[in-house]
């Protein structure tokens, strides 16, 4: 893969994790990457080829090592640690992640796939989930809300926390999107 290869694809990613914006075009990558559209044509053939392939490596090098974090060995309490973990470096990088899966994943079969697949793998993560319910040790009605709080708890902080500082919203205390382990501690007295 050449160098202009991978600054097309990394301005791509930027655009739209980063920037969150979904409706790029290619004289937007272009710009952030400072070639030409006839490079990436060259490269890429179509606006739509050039999503599909970084959906592909966004999917692979992003989401799955996040998620993977949740289908391991190891006692619930410490995977979703690992998860918070995992998933402030990756939203903290990349603040529109989560916001870039669910928008694609109705017109991507990619992202569709990727999360059948996701989902047979977290089968034993929803029954540990739902036994820690039935346990008593959660409250939750069952464990897709679970999840869902979860997700939702790990990541738009992030997005949230862009859009806020971009407004001028005066503040005594500077509060800093990296002050993580505050964060997850929060997060799982609320989880648990």
């Amino acid at each position: 893969m050449s160098d202009t290869e991978n600054k097309i694809k990394d301005s791509t990613v930027t655009i739209l994790l980063k920037d969150g914006n979904f409706g790029f075009t290619l004289s937007d990558v272009a710009e952030k990457s400072k070639v030409s559209r006839t490079v990436i044509h060259y490269y890429f053939r179509s606006r739509e080829n050039l999503l599909s392939v970084v959906t592909k490596e966004i999917l692979s090098e992003l989401v799955k090592p996040r998620y993977d974090t949740l289908i391991n060995e190891d006692h619930l309490t410490n995977k979703i640690l690992k998860f918070l973990e995992k998933s402030d470096k990756i939203c903290e990088l990349y603040p529109y992640i989560d916001v870039f899966l669910m928008v694609r994943h109705t017109t991507s079969k990619d992202l569709q796939n990727f999360f059948d697949d996701i989902l047979l793998s977290f089968k034993g993560l929803m029954s540990e989930v739902q036994d820690a319910i039935d346990r008593k040790e959660l409250e939750y009605p069952n464990a897709q809300y679970f999840l869902s709080d979860l997700f939702a708890l790990s990541s738009f902080s992030y997005v949230f926390s862009n859009f806020f500082c971009t407004l001028d919203i005066p503040s005594h205390h500077k509060s800093s999107s990296r002050d993580c382990k505050n964060k997850n501690g929060r997060i799982l007295d609320i989880l648990f």
